[in-house]
């Protein structure tokens, strides 16, 4: 036997050794004992699927995407097997010798399974981007065009729109219309969203001949819709300039305009919409600052194209602020030969949106939003630990809580969010007694680390596991306003029954895939691996792209709970992004990127 059959051996026992303990573990890892996997003949054809995959992935000999995939997947089996156990348990089960023996087998068999379907899933990346451009032929150049776009898109979201006449009203919208209307400001809400809303709302209610609000809803919801569409349209027209490929560009295409998500969340009355569009918009702004070895940095026209993108992204939501400003230093470190330019440029953003914000707050004598906005966690921390271990706070250390929360603290207590906490709180003593509530919070998780944990992986376990079910989802409707009633009248109301069905269930006539599609973790999980991805081929922009969108990402597991519409800027831009990674290098690459054997 030659050495490299011995090999091919080795790597063909061990892969069958993966597949059959993979096979074995894979009820644990799914978090139930479904008919399906009590199949002896789906155990076998999952073993056998597994046990090819797994033989191509070990023949692998290039070290770097080893190391890369194998860390990634490391991160999936973790996220996995701790989400399962939360969403199984409500908690972390106690952890005895015997379940840490079996839980680390399992991280070790999955890490195997997910590292070497990274692998796979790299090397195909690698195989279907073409060497070089090929030429555009005119129907390319017809649906590469922004206005093709955008008239499709518009031509299919509107027939939704009609289903759900006038749109949808919810969420923070009416807090937001009073607030315009009695011109009582804050800053709780981005003040130019709240401004846009409430002039199309008075505009509407204006030319109701009986002074409803129904035409205030149809009049942002359109122009909502057109600006997402015009966004949604240039970063089409983006990867036809990047030298994406044309099968990639149509189905990003086809997918913003016939995917029931991007449609339905075109006419919601909510700051989210907006601001997921300027995120995509800002990103490929971004991505052009790398693109001729940074030569965006010496066009004028270019550096206030993005300090527009940036600043109207900030303005937009608070948290776009804080991603911005985690994003700084790590795109200063991948900017090698122009840090200190790109320093200046970020900053300057940050400049010019402290500016343009201060001026909001001075037109609207906007007051400061609640402290208790940025406790989120923390009150849901604290509660949940003396929910389930009362011992931990002594009686003389209690009074803090007592005189915040009168009627008891961890009565208010709601694993998926934050808000029965946040409203039930003193907002006035809290303010006067931060410092103590913030020691209080640092010696009870160093007593009970574990509640901690488990508070914050629960609320946020739609962030961290694929298909973890999700407090809200799109909630379509209305919420009446007490001085100006809304009209709901479906023109299309067979439509509209298909469309609740989606939002019931996440299913679209019956398509495989579609639940995944429509999945906040998925699309996180999607950012990890195309970072990953660029970290691999050594793409720093792409790093600062996917960068960006994690950033956000992180931002969000700091929030009052685990929402879809938080985390639209990564449905809008991760599909953008990995069809124009699919470009040739010369068209698409950025000038930092080295090459690297796909071997």
């Amino acid at each position: 036997m030659t050495p490299m059959e011995r090999n091919q051996r080795r790597v063909s026992l061990a892969a069958l050794l993966i597949a059959a303990l993979a096979v074995w573990r894979m009820p644990r890892v799914m978090g139930q004992e479904s008919a399906l996997f009590a199949s002896h003949a789906f155990s076998l054809v999952l073993a056998g699927g597994l046990f090819l995959l797994l033989t191509r992935a070990l023949a692998c000999r290039d070290r770097r995407l080893i190391r890369n995939a194998s860390l990634l997947g490391a991160l999936f089996a973790l996220l996995t097997l701790a989400g399962e156990a939360i969403k199984a348990n409500g908690g972390f089960p106690p952890l005895t010798l015997a379940e840490a023996l079996d839980g680390l087998l399992t991280w070790l068999i999955f890490t195997a399974a997910f590292g070497s379907g990274l692998i796979l899933a790299a090397q195909g990346m690698l195989r279907i981007t073409p060497g070089e451009k090929k030429r555009e032929t005119l129907f390319g150049r017809v649906t590469g065009s922004f206005f093709a776009v955008f008239l499709l898109l518009m031509l299919c979201w509107t027939p939704v729109w009609l289903a759900f006449w006038p749109g949808t009203f919810l969420y923070d919208a009416s807090t937001q219309f009073y607030s315009y209307m009695d011109g009582v400001f804050s800053t709780h809400h981005p003040l130019l969203h709240t401004l846009l809303l409430g002039a199309c709302m008075m505009k509407g209610i204006d030319l109701h001949p009986e002074g409803y609000a129904t035409y205030g809803v149809a009049i942002y919801s359109l122009v909502q819709m057109l600006l997402l569409a015009a966004m949604l349209a240039y970063a089409c027209r983006w990867l036809a300039r990047r030298g994406a490929p044309l099968w990639a560009r149509l189905a990003v295409t086809l997918l913003f305009a016939l995917f029931p998500f991007y449609a339905l969340w075109s006419f919601c009355a909510t700051k989210d919409v907006l601001f997921g569009g300027l995120v995509l918009v800002f990103v490929l702004e971004l991505m052009d600052l790398w693109r001729d070895g940074y030569a965006a940095l010496r066009s004028p026209l270019r550096v206030i194209r993005l300090i527009v993108a940036a600043v109207l992204m900030m303005l937009m939501r608070n948290n776009g602020v804080y991603a911005f400003c985690l994003l700084i230093p790590l795109a200063c470190v991948w900017a090698r030969g122009a840090r200190a330019r790109m320093a200046g440029l970020l900053c300057g953003c940050v400049a010019v949106y402290l500016l343009a914000n201060g001026a909001l707050v001075w037109a609207t004598e906007a007051e400061s939003g609640s402290t208790v906005e940025m406790l989120s966690i923390p009150l849901q921390q604290m509660a949940r630990t003396l929910r389930d271990h009362p011992e931990a706070l002594p009686e003389e250390e209690g009074e803090l809580l007592a005189t915040l929360y009168p009627d008891g603290f961890e009565t208010h207590y709601t694993p998926a969010i934050a808000d029965p906490v946040k409203w039930a709180t003193d907002y006035d003593a809290l303010d006067e007694n931060l410092p103590e509530l913030l020691r209080l919070w640092a010696k009870l998780g160093l007593r009970q680390p574990l509640s901690y944990l488990e508070a914050f992986w629960e609320q946020n376990l739609p962030y961290l596991l694929p298909g973890a079910d999700m407090l809200y989802r799109f909630t379509l409707g209305v919420e009446q306003l007490d001085l100006y009633p809304i009209e709901e009248n479906s023109l299309l109301p067979a439509l509209r029954k298909s469309y609740e069905a989606y939002d019931q269930t996440l299913s679209f006539l019956g398509l495989p895939g579609v639940r995944l599609l429509s999945d906040t973790a998925f699309y996180v999980w999607l950012c990890l691996a195309g970072l990953a991805y660029a970290q691999y081929r050594r793409q720093k922009a792409w790093m600062a792209a996917f960068g960006f969108l994690l950033a956000l990402w992180a931002t969000c597991l700091l929030g009052p709970a685990a929402l879809m519409r938080y985390m639209l800027g990564l449905f809008y831009t991760a599909p953008v992004l990995f069809a124009a990674m699919l470009a040739p290098q010369a068209a698409g690459g950025d000038a930092s990127s080295a090459p690297v054997n796909p071997a």
